[in-house]
């Protein structure tokens, strides 16, 4: 079966929360309902899930001219794939309740209906893939519509419109947005047609900046807008149908991250989705103002992607998520003026960088306790150039804050060396909130004692090994790992740039391993072989010895201070009703290039044994994958696996038990069984789902993974956590080591002092 790319990032189940916690007081009217005798100030966004039954949306919700919104889902009939049901849901009260209706168009079309655009005067146009048995390149389209609200659907026969990509109704007229292919690429079609006279215009769009060679664009006004990809981020330009330009109106436009994602009124205004909340640009406006914050609600699941945006007659929102494994779903923004626009609590959750996960139980937590706000501080911004700095400053203020007996209530730690907080009665326990009985125990032992846990990770990825069936064999720690490079031939000045990059070695020319540089070898050694270094609070000269002979005697044989080529091509690999695999170009120089005899990553979906094999011929893509197993990757440890979300409670919280509850919420089942790209889940009955789901795919073949999930994950019995200040120093040594301006033993005695300073503030 081929493999293909996917850029759909997770999913979020959440059901009526309330969203506050830092948002506008505003509606989309621009009122207020601040009392001026100081009395409680009311009105706060709501969100609520529309549950449409896991089927998937073939369109945008749309807005039509009589008030009513409307909205078309596909369910597959999974007897006979490639055929099935298309409803139409209905509001006619801006998203509260739906009705639903069989369109009974399925038995009209050829093969399934994959879009549906809807056009305000009741127009709608769909889009059928006729899927081919052997070759996705080879499915066809065809193109429908339906001239009235009611009727039977006609094939769409109008000249130029071949294979629609997008429509939208603007100046009286139906555009066509169609694609096609010549000898200088891609080009962007539009086809205006008027339903009255049936005359067409078809123009070329002047512009190269559409991601894929597609527009959304939207009606603001009396112009027709739309995003499009700039050189940096996304930016705002008005189309001219007429003649194909696009000229920009705002670059960048504040915060967007979907070209999909975009509506706008009859004033003019344009209104967009973003991980922050619902943004919207004033006509001839250069600073678009937020007016729904995404704090506490689906939005801001940096894992989830905005697909589309509708605004309801009365200003509700509806808006479409894209989720890594499963269909979109659909998200109403409702203002309701009953109710406070901030809780009398608010409970403080901080963390050193972007947690999913931590969003997702946060919003869980928030549908459960309306009556309680969250907020959520990432200590470390995304865009932050110096990350040390940033760090020490932050980890300096919460330990400030902390020894004063103040501070967050819930606290994520990963990257910070938990047990000096423990230790000093800076967390509480949580044993009594968090059902531990229903966590992995191999997983979670570690983190209790004498039935008390003042930590617990949420997630955890797995440092894992890659090779051939049978080549795995004796590979149990860093020595042997160390000989099977020298056993190998050196790794040469090789990337992804390299005119062999596709063409596979005979097996007495690989090298072992895709080490490049000092990231590498600190991303390869330090989830298995960090505890050893640093012990009970002091530095273990001889394991750190042995990792740095590794380094050495690595770089020596492979030469890596004489490399001029990089390898930075990865993929984000997905199936249907699977997690998104990420392959990194370490594991790629084993599995696409087969350059390499084994392939190494951290594991943070049992999917990923779906994307380890290889193919004896790489660019053979009808090829028999090569049976392979997969190991924990051999360090200093036995049993390594990475713990993350690491989730803490304050113990002297204003708020102890409401900080409690939400740390329990981190592990309910609704959070672990959902993928949210930071990890494997904790729970044992979701783990266990989880592993029935991968060997249940299609994709999966036992045949060609021979190894056991089960019995590898239970191998997982030591948490490594890798503190950031001894990854900086080894990083830091490590490229010494590669340069030649310092040996092993130079190294050893460089971390040792570099750490020295750390060390002594744990005590």
């Amino acid at each position: 079966m081929k493999r293909f790319i996917s850029t759909a990032l997770s999913v979020l189940m959440t059901v009526s929360l309330a969203a506050c916690g830092g948002g506008t007081t505003e509606n989309v009217s621009g009122t207020t309902n601040a009392d001026a005798t100081g009395q409680v100030q009311m009105g706060r966004w709501i969100e609520n899930e529309v549950e449409l039954g896991g089927r998937e949306i073939v369109g945008s919700p749309a807005l039509l001219e009589d008030g009513t919104l409307s909205l078309y889902v596909y369910e597959e009939d999974a007897a006979n794939p490639g055929t099935g049901q298309l409803a139409h849901l209905s509001s006619a009260d801006n998203g509260e309740t739906w009705t639903e209706e069989d369109t009974g168009w399925g038995s009209q079309v050829e093969g399934f209906i994959s879009r549906v655009w809807q056009l305000p005067d009741g127009t709608v146009c769909l889009r059928s893939v006729v899927l081919d048995e052997e070759s996705r390149a080879d499915n066809t389209f065809h193109d429908y519509w339906q001239k009235e609200p009611a009727g039977d659907l006609k094939a769409l026969e109008i000249e130029g419109v071949e294979d629609v990509n997008n429509c939208v109704f603007y100046d009286g007229k139906i555009f066509f947005f169609t694609q096609s292919y010549g000898e200088t690429g891609a080009s962007l079609q539009v086809t205006s047609y008027d339903k009255e006279t049936g005359d067409t215009h078809e123009v070329s769009v002047n512009t190269d900046m559409n991601y894929g060679m597609m527009l959304y664009p939207t009606v603001a006004g009396d112009k027709l807008m739309c995003i499009s990809y700039g050189d940096t981020a996304p930016k705002l330009v008005e189309l001219n149908p007429q003649d194909g330009t696009c000229t920009d109106v705002l670059n960048p436009l504040s915060e967007a991250v979907s070209v999909s994602a975009l509506t706008g009124d009859a004033e003019g205004a344009v209104y967009y989705p973003t991980p922050k909340g619902i943004y919207r640009l004033a006509p001839g406006g250069t600073l678009p103002e937020q007016i729904v914050s995404a704090e506490g609600t689906a939005m801001s699941v940096t894992s989830n992607y905005p697909n589309g945006i509708c605004r309801a007659a009365n200003g509700d929102f509806l808006v479409t998520q894209m989720v890594d494994s499963g269909p979109c779903k659909l998200y109403r923004y409702h203002y309701d003026e009953s109710m406070p626009t901030h809780a009398e609590t608010t409970l403080n959750v901080w963390a050193l960088q972007e947690s999913p996960t931590a969003r997702a139980a946060i919003n869980l937590y928030k549908q459960q306790h309306p009556e309680v706000d969250v907020t959520y501080t990432v200590a470390i911004p995304a865009d932050t150039e110096d990350i040390t700095t940033a760090r020490n400053d932050a980890l300096t203020k919460l330990n400030t804050e902390l020894l004063a007996g103040n501070g967050p209530d819930l606290l994520i730690l990963d990257g910070i060396a938990y047990e000096n907080y423990a230790q000093k009665g800076m967390l509480a326990d949580l044993s009594d909130a968090v059902p531990l009985a229903e966590l992995q125990a191999n997983l979670t032992e570690s983190f209790v004692e004498e039935g008390k846990a003042y930590v617990l990770p949420a997630r955890f990825s797995v440092p894992v090994l890659i090779g051939d069936a049978g080549t795995l064999d004796g590979l149990k720690d860093l020595t042997s790992m160390q000989q099977v490079v020298l056993d190998a031939a050196p790794r040469p000045d090789f990337g992804d740039e390299s005119p062999d990059f596709y063409e596979g070695l005979p097996e007495e020319e690989k090298y072992a391993l895709c080490l490049t540089d000092a990231e590498d070898f600190a991303d390869f050694l330090l989830p298995t072989s960090a505890d050893a270094i640093l012990q009970d609070g002091t530095l273990n000269e001889e394991a750190l010895r042995q990792t740095m002979e590794f380094v050495q005697t690595v770089s020596d044989y492979y030469g890596i201070r004489n490399y001029t080529m990089e390898n930075n091509t990865g993929s984000i690999q997905s199936w249907s009703g699977s997690d998104p695999v990420e392959v990194p170009p370490e594991m790629n120089e084993y599995s696409t290039s087969s350059h390499a005899k084994y392939g190494w990553f951290s594991m943070d979906t049992p999917y990923a044994v779906i994307a380890a094999a290889r193919r004896e011929n790489p660019m053979d893509y009808e090829g028999e994958d090569i049976p392979f197993d997969m190991i924990l990757r051999p360090g200093l440890t036995a049993g390594a696996y990475t713990p993350k979300v690491l989730v803490g409670v304050n113990a002297n919280g204003a708020h102890l038990e409401e900080a409690k509850q939400l740390a329990a919420s981190f592990f309910d089942a609704e959070v672990q069984g959902t993928y949210l790209s930071d990890g494997i889940t904790v729970r044992a009955d979701c783990l266990q789902e989880k592993l029935d789901a991968v060997t249940g795919n299609d994709q999966y073949s036992a045949e060609t993974f021979k190894g056991d999930l089960s019995d590898l994950l239970n191998q997982c019995t030591t948490p490594v956590v890798v503190p950031s200040v001894l990854r900086d120093a080894f990083v830091k040594h490590t490229d010494a080591i590669i340069q030649g301006t310092e040996s092993a033993e130079d190294a050893v005695q460089g971390v040792t002092s570099d750490v020295s300073l750390y060390l002594a503030e744990q005590k």
